[in-house]
C-alpha cells in the first residue's frame, strides 16, 4: 500500500463534498475514460487557472496522462463545480515546463523546477 492509496480517496471525497473549499483552490479532480481499457479514471491534481484554460502538471512516469495525448474529453470538478471539458497532454520544451511548474507550484525555486523537467508533462484543460 502506498501513500496515494490513502491520500487520493480522501482528496476525492473532499473535492466532491461541501468541504471542498479546504483544498479546491489548488487541487481539482479530473475524470476521463481510458483509451484502451474503456475504464473510467479519476485523479486529484494541482492546477492553476487562467481564464478558460486550466494547467495541470503530471509526472511522465505515471501512465494516466497518456490517455489525454492528442486531446480527449474530460470532466473536472474545480472549486465544487463539475464541468465537461477537453484536455490535452504534451511534453513542451524545458523552459515552458519550468515556467508552468512555477505557476502551478507558486514559489517553487527555479533550480528545483529544473530538476523536475525530465519527469514532467503539462496538461491543458480547455473549459467549454
Amino acid at each position: 500500500m502506498t501513500i496515494n492509496d490513502l491520500y487520493n480517496p480522501l482528496v476525492k471525497f473532499v473535492l466532491r463534498s461541501p468541504l471542498h473549499p479546504l483544498i479546491s483552490k489548488s487541487i481539482l479532480l479530473i475524470s476521463f475514460t481510458g483509451r484502451k481499457s474503456g475504464k473510467p479514471y479519476s485523479t486529484p491534481i494541482n492546477y492553476v487557472r487562467e481564464g478558460d484554460t486550466i494547467t495541470l502538471i503530471g509526472k511522465r512516469s505515471r501512465a494516466w496522462w497518456k490517455n489525454l495525448q492528442g486531446g480527449a474529453p474530460v470532466k473536472v470538478i474545480v472549486q465544487g463545480k463539475e464541468q465537461s471539458c477537453t484536455a490535452e497532454a504534451a511534453i513542451p520544451d524545458d523552459q515552458t515546463i519550468i515556467a508552468e511548474l512555477q505557476k502551478v507550484y507558486s514559489g517553487i525555486p527555479r533550480g528545483y523546477a529544473e530538476k523536475l523537467v525530465s519527469n514532467t508533462v503539462v496538461i491543458r484543460v480547455h473549459l467549454n
